[in-house]
């Protein structure tokens, strides 16, 4: 049985087979369509990515929450929380990165 995260063979094959099935994915997270332009889903991806890269611990509860699970979840947040602030840093600075690529991808298109 195939073990979906084992490491790929390293070759050029293998780098491009898995740079291929990213790109894939990257176009999945968008609006589907054939008459739908790349701008519009990379502001579709980016608007998602704007909603989701504030994680935190505070999340409700799902399933059969109880007192225990709202106690535990007091104790453990001062372990997780500065993960998650770190995470959170990280999400802000890699989105303002990719927006400044854009940016400059966009002044060498116009030249």
């Amino acid at each position: 049985m195939p073990d979906d995260h084992a490491h790929p063979a390293s070759g050029p094959s293998d780098v491009a087979a898995l740079f291929q099935q990213l790109k894939e994915e990257v176009r999945a997270a968008g609006p589907r369509g054939a008459d739908v332009p790349p701008a519009h889903v990379r502001l579709s991806v980016r608007d998602q990515a704007e909603r989701l890269w504030p994680i935190s611990a505070e999340r409700p509860i799902v399933g059969k929450g109880g007192p225990i699970k709202a106690v535990l979840r007091r104790l453990m947040r001062w372990y997780v929380e500065p993960a998650f602030a770190d995470q959170r840093a990280f999400n802000d600075a890699v989105l303002k990165l990719i927006d400044d690529l854009d940016e400059r991808i966009q002044q060498l298109e116009r030249k």
